[in-house]
């Protein structure tokens, strides 16, 4: 395979790239995650140096953004046309296997609409895509018609957003003239610690810099504790804290000063929260591992000012940086986190303090895990209420529930709700 002005070596790159998206789909129809997958078959392998594992990391994410629309196409043929939808620049790998296939690169990014660039590529290629209307699985476009026009906008669930970082309140104004100079995209004064890069380098470099100042954090994720709203001196839980992330921020917004316990099922997540809260100079934060899924969960006799639980979920929200999901989740996955997150609420219920908060988080756009949770919640637990607050990035005053779309946030879908204890 060879192309006359092409590098020598992008023939062999290209065929790498064709090599390593059939290793990786294989896997994925067996239900692993491509990362986790590609991550295997790259370990080790010291002759594929930075720009070789970007590239193939790049092309791999592409082919499973567009899955839905070029599945059933051969996949050098297939790779080529999603690259086309995405509507990036032509790397040399990829010209060559252009040039193995007779096909010419097409310039598809200065076309703002997915149906544009359908048409062109079609036309210029002579191969046929897939209807739009099975980009994303048909279960999805069911479980989200209650967002309207959103449940259709693809280029909002398919389209990677950046990477965004919270930098620590008292931090940010130091580093805020920098971290602009150097490229950032600001969310501005209505979320004045968050900034996005687009290129992976530039995160590890200010995250190596001041370790014990910035965390890397989508800029949904990061509403979710500005949802909570934590007041110094109080008590809180972070029920799924995960690997800390917004038990951090919740401390940084409370000024440090908040009695804090955080708990997950997993004890690696636990291990991983503690050393992040050490390097962080934290180490009183209460933790322990907990299964809150647990119909028979008995727990201690305390209450708490306020209590966090952002739930396992489908990861619907997530789905355009993490792409292979979509297609590894199905409507019954969807069902079983519907289960799981009703019996945490229900477990958690009791461990509210009267006229304090429970807030319900998920980065997840489903109706199921949604608003028919909240619904069921409210059913069958009277003594609580939705909490009206204000939208934490345009100021509008909420229900008590919010709804952080793609294309408000450039960057992951969300949903939040605000649960008063009334008595």
């Amino acid at each position: 395979m060879s192309a006359e002005g092409l590098p020598p070596w992008a023939s062999r790159q290209g065929a790498v790239i064709l090599a390593m998206l059939e290793a990786v789909e294989t896997a994925v129809r067996d239900g692993k995650p491509a990362d986790r997958a590609l991550h295997g078959l790259l370990a080790g392998k010291k002759k594929y140096g930075s720009r070789d594992r970007r590239i193939i990391s790049d092309a791999v994410f592409c082919w499973f953004r567009w899955h839905g629309a070029v599945g059933e196409l051969p996949l050098p043929q297939g790779l080529c046309a999603a690259w086309g939808l995405q509507g990036a620049e032509w790397p040399a790998a990829l010209q060559a296997i252009l040039e193995d296939l007779g096909w010419a690169p097409i310039d598809t990014q200065d076309l703002e609409g997915l149906s544009d660039r359908k048409e062109l590529i079609e036309t210029t290629w002579s191969i046929s895509l897939a209807p739009e209307a099975q980009w994303l699985p048909e279960w999805w476009f069911a479980e989200t018609a209650h967002l309207g026009e959103a449940s259709t906008r693809l280029e909002e669930h398919l389209n990677r957003p950046p990477t965004w970082l919270r930098i620590d309140r008292e931090l940010q104004p130091n580093l805020h003239q920098a971290l602009m100079e150097d490229g950032a995209e600001w969310a501005g004064e209505a979320c004045p610690c968050a900034y996005a890069f687009s290129q992976p380098g530039k995160i590890r470099t200010w995250c190596d810099q001041y370790p014990k100042g910035i965390e890397v954090q989508d800029l949904s994720s990061q509403q979710v504790a500005r949802v909570c709203a934590p007041a110094p001196g109080a008590t809180w839980w972070d029920a799924c804290a995960g690997s800390g992330g917004k038990s951090l921020h919740l401390l940084d917004l409370a000024e440090r000063k908040l009695d804090l316990t955080a708990t997950d099922k997993r004890e690696s997540a636990i291990e991983n929260l503690v050393k992040r809260s050490r390097a962080h100079g934290l180490g009183k934060i209460r933790h322990y591992a907990l299964d809150l899924t647990s119909k028979d969960l008995v727990l201690p006799n305390l209450t708490f000012d306020g209590i966090l639980v952002d739930a396992p979920c489908s990861g619907s929200g997530t789905w355009a940086r993490n792409p292979d999901a979509a297609w590894r989740t199905e409507e019954k996955d969807v069902r079983q986190a519907q289960r799981r997150q009703t019996q945490m609420l229900e477990n958690l219920a009791k461990a509210v303090s009267p006229g304090k908060t429970l807030v319900y988080a998920v980065c997840s756009l489903t109706k199921s895990e949604t608003l028919d949770v909240v619904e069921a919640f409210l059913a069958g637990h009277p003594e609580f209420g939705l909490e009206p607050f204000a939208h934490p990035l345009s100021g509008d005053q909420t229900d008590g529930t919010l709804t952080l779309l793609p294309s408000e946030t450039h960057a992951d879908g969300m949903f939040v709700a605000r649960f008063v204890r009334t008595s």
